[in-house]
């Protein structure tokens, strides 16, 4: 069958024959995968952490839309679902991993499809189990992809809400209408996140080092979210805001929004740093920290109820938001092009938000 491998030691990126198709007591069919900025880490051979599960090579890929072909043991699904893996799973040994949560692995040593110690799910067909897949209702399967990037996104506001259960937080209506948050980074995890957190009340604004590109312009049309061009740094913003949401991983730019933020507020980190800038961290940025009580918490990883409550939104928001939902998945090419799938796990395209490989 066919799969999409990297050799990390040889430095290749393949599409190539393999006899692989994993363990598990259901067997899918892989319908499409979606593209992000780790597989193409893996692919330009910037990810440290790449480990195969065996043998030379990895099969890439961790968003995944598939269709099950034949069930060991009849139970949650049947022949012809449509459903996701879950990409990370558990070490078996800490608590949060027994109990279904390896978001929270204690020991560092889960695995994730297509990223480390297991392969993943650009390949024609794999071997799963029951209990690391989610139902994918009909109505939704031209987007369902989403749902894997914004299940980490469903579980990083769960936890930002958590956090700020430390002071009253809710407006005066017990809304969150009164609470502005600033989104660092428009790719489809800085849209996603503007999505889930103007769904649940909060005055956004999402956030690039440009002027606003056509897709983007018809996004804060349809759904109320501002756009910040932010060329000229954050100065501008008046009045601060209560969630800092970076997705860029870019120092400096942390850096002035903790100098922003207003009293009691969070800075959320989800994107990884892309460079070794270390950024002017001083005693007056500590000073601010302390005085403000500003929490900043690191953020990854969704398990099955944050994809359960992904698909939701996505139904929500292809109701309410039909222009914006159809604009996410940018572009879609086929397995069979081997050199445009190759090319569009290597490089990103202008504008571009989503792209995915479709299997037939």
């Amino acid at each position: 069958m066919l799969a999409v491998t990297v050799n990390v030691k040889d430095r290749l990126l393949e599409i190539r024959d393999v006899d692989r198709k994993g363990k598990g007591n259901v067997l899918l069919k892989t319908l499409r995968n979606g593209i992000c900025g780790t597989d193409r880490e893996i692919a330009n051979f910037k990810f440290k952490y790449t480990q195969p599960e065996e043998g030379e090579y990895l099969i890439l890929g961790h968003e995944a839309l598939a269709k099950v072909i034949s069930v060991k043991d009849e139970g949650l699904f049947k022949e012809n679902d449509i459903v996701m893996p879950i990409n990370r799973r558990g070490c078996g040994k800490c608590l949060n991993c027994i109990l279904g949560r390896p978001d929270f692995c204690d020991t560092g040593l889960f695995r994730e499809t297509g990223i480390r110690g297991l392969d993943g799910f650009m390949r024609e067909f794999f071997y799963d189990d029951a209990e690391y897949l989610v139902k994918v209702f009909p109505g939704i399967e031209d987007i369902a992809i989403l749902a894997q990037p914004l299940s980490d996104l469903e579980k990083s506001v769960e936890v930002i809400l958590k956090i700020q259960e430390r002071l009253n937080w809710r407006c005066w209506d017990s809304t969150y209408s009164c609470r502005k948050a600033l989104i660092g980074g428009t790719g489809p995890i800085g849209i996603l996140t503007s999505l889930l957190l103007k769904t649940m009340g909060f005055d956004v604004t999402m956030m690039n080092k440009r002027e606003i590109n056509e897709v983007e312009e018809e996004i804060v049309k349809e759904t109320g979210i501002n756009y910040y061009d932010n060329t000229k740094g954050l100065g501008s913003l008046e009045g601060g805001f209560d969630i800092y949401f970076d997705t860029t991983g870019y120092i400096p730019l942390i850096l002035d929004a903790i100098r922003l933020s207003k009293r009691n507020s969070i800075i959320a980190l989800f994107g990884f740093p892309s460079t070794d800038i270390k950024g002017d961290f001083n005693s007056d940025l500590l000073f601010n920290i302390i005085d403000k009580q500003i929490a900043i918490v690191g953020l990854e990883n969704g398990q099955k109820p944050h994809f359960e409550r992904a698909l939701v939104h996505l139904a929500t928001w292809k109701s309410i938001w039909p222009k914006t939902m159809a604009k996410l998945i940018t572009r879609k090419v086929k397995i069979e092009d081997f050199e445009e799938v190759k090319k569009a796990i290597k490089e990103k395209g202008k504008d571009e938000i989503k792209v995915t490989i479709e299997w037939g």
